[in-house]
């Protein structure tokens, strides 16, 4: 009867679960924001290898 009058309030473990959440779901976005900045290093070095190597190459048909 007096959750019915002061409104439910939830259990103590309800608000650390909820802390536990966001900060996993931070965690998650600085990952993915981790994860993307290697994938983009990742291919500007693949470019540049790939540019250094189409410059030192000989041509097939000499």
């Amino acid at each position: 009867m007096a959750r019915a009058l002061l409104g439910h309030v939830g259990m103590p473990n309800e608000h650390a679960l909820a802390y536990e959440v966001m900060r996993l779901r931070q965690r998650v976005a600085e990952l993915e924001s981790e994860l993307t900045k290697l994938r983009d290093h990742r291919t500007e070095v693949l470019d540049i290898e790939l540019h250094r190597m189409a410059e030192v190459a000989e041509p097939v048909l000499a």
